[in-house]
């Protein structure tokens, strides 16, 4: 059972323990960041008028995070909300925290639970945008009915899309 909460201030040591994990940091942190920088970033979705940031459970054990937000055309070129998108697409970034809970189809459940969710609000389009190589992620979003669309502008990531059409 995955179950969602508002990320809070009180979430910056979990954070950050989870950031500094090798498996977390080779896909999360950017090149030239911190651990605690990333936690920053993390932290600056609490109350943010177009993002929004949760800690997810499983079976009510914290297992991860995850950050949505709405693309626009203002987005910095380079980035995956950067490509062409109408209005009412989102992009979900997550991770999963706890090293003991990959594998386990998290990743899968959390990316359907939100896209669903975000459907019934009215969106349009999601997107994950998975590093190339990260071949657990790109696994992950195809079975959460995510499909490739093609690179992202930087190169680095794939684009992959759901919509309510494939939703159905």
């Amino acid at each position: 059972m995955i179950a969602f909460r508002p990320l809070t201030d009180n979430d910056a040591g979990l954070l950050l323990l989870w950031m500094s994990s090798p498996h977390v940091r080779q896909w999360w942190v950017n090149d030239g960041q911190t651990a605690e920088d990333a936690v920053e970033d993390a932290l600056a979705y609490i109350g943010a008028a177009n993002a929004t940031a949760w800690i997810f459970s499983w079976n009510g054990r914290p297992a991860g995070y995850t950050q949505c937000y709405e693309c626009h055309p203002d987005h910095e070129p380079g980035t995956p909300c950067h490509a062409e998108s109408p209005k009412g697409t989102f992009l979900i970034d997550l991770f999963i925290g706890d090293a003991a809970l990959l594998g386990e189809g998290i990743g899968t459940q959390v990316l359907t639970q939100l896209s669903n969710g975000m459907f019934k609000k009215g969106a349009v389009c999601v997107r994950v945008a998975p590093q190339t190589t990260n071949a657990a992620a790109r696994r992950a979003s195809e079975k959460a009915g995510f499909v490739p669309v093609g690179p992202t502008p930087c190169g680095r990531m794939v684009l992959m899309q759901r919509t309510p059409e494939l939703n159905a």
